[in-house]
């Protein structure tokens, strides 16, 4: 087990030091505010240029600065110094922020001529400023912006935040015992016993159903801010629009997704009925859709573990193991477990020229394992891209999971082809299978009933109509591979993403597709794949995601790119028939 070394970011961090780098910022931020006056249609390109340089050292100090104070905390998160330590600088950064804010306000306000002008001369930088433009079409009078903007809290913002705290604090009583959390109740619907299970979701989808009037018009009024907003005003052409120019991904590369998601929900409800057999089942139920297996999983020992994902890089790129390695040699991986330690795992980049920190919880079960390979593949995935700038190293959204997803995938095809009993693999493959259903299926579903909430919310449709077209979105989900159960018309109330981050539930479909398909691509060209592979990892978010992918021959517009994702869970849903003969 390993505890990770902050030195590379500050030797230490003491009061007499933070004062010292708040001057240095202090000291940057004043210079650049005295060019406030430079900023005109008359500006060179090399001026602003030489403008955006400074934000990038000052955003440099910025990010160390933030990113010591949050893996101090996440060491040790009831630590009252490092909470205090925390909300200084947090407090600090904000105040940095808004004396900045005039530069972004008018590189968005200056006229298109002059922008592409400019723009010419803005070498690295060129790429990020002409993105941070493509809102301008949508912008509205400086005046009526700030009315969104008071709209906003007061509006979609503060129904979002009543949804939170009526959901929130909603208690249940379940199984004896009272005054149980969401949590609590939720981690049920994996219980090997089925009357549990059937009783979770009951106990707590049935309280959504309890609460629909309520729930269903706080719906409704976000829904009609998002359109009224979004199409009526800003003029997008449909309501997910709005989402898709935030993610930079045109309509139809989302429409073409969703159509192939539909499309192939005949492959899950294949393994649905592999999965009831295995379960000595007749038919799954609704409630029995994440029910475990037999419990098979081995214990590995950290080192062990270690050692097995190295040798998975190593087998794939000679790069991969030695930046992987890399980590752990310069201390950049905090895997023991200690009182106060943040929950989870994550890999937090902080400027290109600093390789990442990863946090792990290490406990040694066979999940500890994928996670540190999928940690890893994210902290290399931006080491890939330690060429660009602060602004534009960090993937997108839609390719953030890219290397991650794709690092537990070599992972899983080792250990399916190495060392593993009968009942291991079939327990490997299922939970597979459950996952993808999970985060490709279930989530295209989501964002396929929001087009069509929305349609109808904007036609005066009610509650119990919501209601009616989830159940219909379920039916076409399963088929007859699964029964369902009246409980589940509620389950679109139960998913915060649908109404705080309307059709962001899309992303986790994109960008786990996608990495299927990429990983299809590799096992039929083999080795010729991976400098492609590298090449994708190497723009981190420089580009947008589908002029990345269409540099290396991939045209996510395309039906048929995202077909070869689902052949892949096609093979492993066959591997599976095969291990169960």
């Amino acid at each position: 087990m390993v505890k990770w070394d902050l030195g590379d970011i500050y030797s230490s961090l003491d009061s007499k030091s933070l004062e010292k780098i708040f001057s240095e910022l202090n000291k940057n931020v004043s210079s650049f505010e005295k060019n406030r006056s430079k900023l005109n249609d008359t500006i060179s390109g090399k001026e602003v240029y030489e403008l955006i340089c400074k934000l990038e050292d000052i955003s440099n100090i910025e990010s160390r600065l933030g990113s010591f104070v949050g893996l101090k905390v996440s060491e040790n998160t009831s630590d009252h110094e490092s909470q205090a330590l925390s909300s200084k600088v947090e407090q600090f950064l904000t105040e940095i922020s808004n004396k900045l804010m005039f530069f972004s306000l008018w590189w968005k306000d200056i006229d298109d001529e002059n922008a592409k002008r400019i723009l010419k001369d803005l070498g690295k930088h060129s790429e990020m400023m002409g993105r941070s433009r493509r809102f301008n079409k949508y912008a509205l009078s400086e005046s009526e912006e700030k009315v969104m903007n008071i709209k906003d809290s007061t509006g979609s913002s503060a129904m979002i935040n009543i949804y939170e705290i009526i959901t929130n604090a909603y208690t249940y009583d379940f199984n004896g015992k009272k005054g149980l959390s969401r949590e609590e109740v939720s981690e049920n619907v994996k219980n090997p016993n089925p009357k549990l299970r059937e009783k979770a979701y009951e106990t707590l989808l049935g309280r959504y159903g309890d609460e629909e009037s309520v729930l269903g018009e706080i719906y409704r009024s976000v829904v009609l801010d998002w359109v009224n907003e979004g199409v009526k005003l800003r003029k997008y052409s449909s309501p997910i629009s709005v989402r898709n120019l935030g993610n930079n991904i045109p309509d139809k590369t989302i429409d073409a997704l969703l159509n192939v998601c539909r499309k192939n929900v005949t492959i899950l409800q294949e393994y649905f009925r592999l999965k009831a057999k295995i379960l000595k089942m007749k038919k799954l139920r609704r409630y029995d859709l994440y029910a475990p297996l037999n419990d098979v999983s081995k214990d590995y020992k950290f080192e062990e573990a270690k050692g097995i994902v190295f040798n998975v890089f190593k087998d794939f790129d000679d790069e991969f193991y030695e930046k992987a390695k890399r980590m752990f040699d310069k201390k950049h991986v905090h895997s023991d477990i200690q009182k106060g330690k943040r929950d989870g795992a994550f890999s937090l980049s902080i400027v290109p020229e600093l390789d990442p920190y990863v946090l792990l919880n290490y406990v040694g079960k066979y999940k500890d394992v994928t996670t540190m390979a999928h940690e890893l593949g994210h902290a290399i995935h931006d080491m890939m891209a330690e060429d660009k700038t602060i602004f534009d190293f960090h993937a997108p959204i839609p390719l953030a999971e890219t290397a991650s997803i794709f690092s537990e995938m070599l992972l899983e095809e080792k250990l399916l082809k190495d060392g593993m009993e009968k009942d291991e693999k079939i327990d490997l493959l299922a939970t597979q299978l459950d996952g993808i259903y999970a985060s490709i299926i279930r989530q295209a579903y989501f964002t396929l009933f929001e087009i069509k909430a929305h349609e109808m919310i904007r036609e005066g449709c009610t509650v119990k109509d919501l209601n009616k077209e989830w159940m219909r979105n379920l039916k076409e989900q399963f088929g007859n591979s699964v029964e369902l159960n009246d409980v589940f018309q509620h389950e679109w109330k139960y998913i915060p993403h649908i109404y705080h981050t309307p059709f962001y539930c899309y992303a986790y479909a994109f960008g786990n597709l996608l990495v299927l398909s990429l990983f299809n691509m590799y096992k039929k060209e083999g080795k010729s794949f991976i400098p492609k592979y590298k090449k994708i990892l190497s723009y981190g978010g420089s580009k947008a995601p589908g002029d990345v992918l269409k540099e290396v021959g991939i045209d996510i517009s395309k039906e048929e790119f995202w077909q070869s994702g689902f052949d892949v869970i096609n093979e492993m849903v066959e591997n599976l028939k095969k291990e169960l003969e």
